[in-house]
């Protein structure tokens, strides 16, 4: 997916997520979401596609009711007008700081365009390093000022938008959790664009500080010399030859020697400064102009690549719980009492939670109770199972010769098709003991310590009135776990 859907799909993603209460997004339309979805892309659609236009309608929705996400989803992916802005800036700054004073003198060992040179190649040895370092190493490494900076006024998030009186509640818990989410995801693809804003920005200022001279040279003379406390002609002949050599090649034109700097050092007035602004000039043009427009050229590059196809993971339980409500349309569970006949409260209880945890769709096989002592299992449907149900109840005493060995029976029987979930339904009993907490919790802990003896993890919870948030989020772990 690109980067505008990958976001839609994190700010969705957090507010689905931290709206456990479903205040805000109901049950009901996040299935209507994630069906509406499936039947737009089609099913020859890329699980992308799917979570792209999902998060689209559910933005759509929610924009109706509440402007903090229609203003969230409207943000631009990156602020384009920032680089030719920055860039005729830079331009602006190398032409101004090209000036060299009253006297028009350029010393051939420190004009004001060396600076730029020694700074470029600095950078360029920088990048050289870091291009050999192992990339743990180099993600570790924090960017410099420069392109934190940059990067901060790259980035789509802002503050005001995070503020806690935002309502309701769960929109503000969910806006928060995008405000760090989104920024660790998209942290690569702004430093790319950091990137190719600096090296337009040097690129521009050196071609700013040469157009400067050449300008100023128009209507001034500039004249040439040097002086050094240190180094003689030899010395300054030679260091001239490798420094203005690419702009030697470039232009043909010949770098004096030894003889001919003598004439031109200390106080004497020095020459005019034509050739001099030349070579430096091309110089430049080869060893910065051009290498950090390549340079730019690859990080838009980058930057564009990682835009068109946002790396994203697709793992976690909250896209694989919407994948699967997209493949199968409705989720279909089998549901099995042991020795206990379930009230149609308790039934759509049930219901509510699977509801819940699939996030679509969901079509319960209501088996008949399976009589105390039995052994006989039954022929489960061949169509795709999301799970297996096995409901027990908690005003009966667990043993593990009967309620063990069924749960062990069962595990057996649907190996590889499906997992199977152990609940305890505990209505009857907590509203019989609710004056003794501590007899409720004796006997969880006995259901408990029997059923992780056949390796499944029971859940207790009152079908007749569960707790959604609590008990669905534990439901859904169950799942989870299940699976993997």
């Amino acid at each position: 997916m690109d980067e505008h859907a990958a976001r839609d799909v994190v700010l969705v993603r957090a507010i689905e997520t931290a709206d456990g209460a479903r205040e805000i997004w109901s049950d009901d339309a996040r299935v209507w979401a994630t069906r509406a979805a499936a039947e737009l892309v089609g099913e020859k659609a890329t699980d992308d596609a799917f979570f792209g236009r999902r998060a689209a309608l559910v933005l759509e929705r929610l924009a109706e009711r509440f402007s903090k996400v229609h203003a969230l989803s409207r943000v631009a992916a990156s602020r384009r007008w920032l680089a030719p802005l920055a860039a005729i800036l830079a331009f602006i700054v190398g032409a101004v700081g090209a000036d060299i004073g009253a006297e028009h003198r350029i010393n051939l060992l420190a004009p004001p365009v060396l600076a730029l040179l020694v700074w470029n190649l600095a950078v360029y040895v920088a990048l050289g390093v870091a291009a050999f370092v192992p990339r743990r190493l180099s993600q570790r490494r924090a960017p410099g000022p420069i392109r934190r900076s940059i990067v901060a006024a790259l980035r789509d998030v802002s503050g005001p938008l995070w503020r806690k009186s935002i309502a309701p509640r769960p929109l503000a818990a969910a806006l928060a959790r995008f405000a760090v989410d989104w920024p660790a995801l998209a942290m690569p693809l702004w430093q790319q664009r950091a990137a190719w804003l600096l090296h337009l920005c040097a690129a521009a200022l050196a071609a700013g500080a040469i157009t400067g001279l050449y300008i100023r040279g128009i209507a001034l003379e500039y004249r040439a010399g040097w002086q050094s406390t240190f180094l003689d002609a030899v010395a300054v002949a030679w260091l001239l030859h490798v420094v203005l050599a690419p702009g030697a090649w470039l232009t043909g034109i010949a770098i004096p020697g030894a003889d001919h700097l003598r004439t031109i050092a200390g106080g004497s007035p020095g020459e005019n400064a034509a050739r001099w602004i030349h070579l430096y000039a091309a110089t430049l043009l080869i060893l910065v102009i051009v290498p950090r427009l390549a340079l730019a050229g690859v990080a838009a590059w980058r930057e564009d690549r990682l835009a068109r196809h946002f790396p994203i993971a697709l793992d976690a339980s909250y896209f694989q719980r919407l994948r699967h409500a997209r493949r199968e349309g409705t989720a279909r569970v089998a549901a099995l009492p042991y020795s206990y006949t379930i009230p149609d409260a308790n039934r759509e209880g049930l219901a509510k939670l699977l509801r819940r945890v699939f996030e679509s769709a969901v079509e319960i096989a209501w088996f008949p109770p399976i009589a105390y002592g039995a052994d006989t299992l039954p022929d489960f449907p061949a169509s795709t199972l999301a799970g297996v149900v096995c409901i027990f109840n908690l005003s009966a005493t667990p043993e593990r010769e009967n309620h063990g060995a069924l749960v062990a029976a069962l595990s057996a029987h649907i190996a590889g098709r499906a997992p199977l979930i152990a609940i305890v339904d505990a209505t009857d009993f907590t509203g019989r003991f609710a004056d003794q907490p501590q007899r409720i919790v004796e006997r969880q802990a006995s259901w408990q310590k029997m059923l992780e003896g056949e390796g499944v993890e029971p859940l207790f919870v009152q079908l007749a009135t569960p707790d959604l948030r609590q008990a669905g989020a534990a439901l859904a772990d169950r799942f989870e776990r299940a699976v993997g």
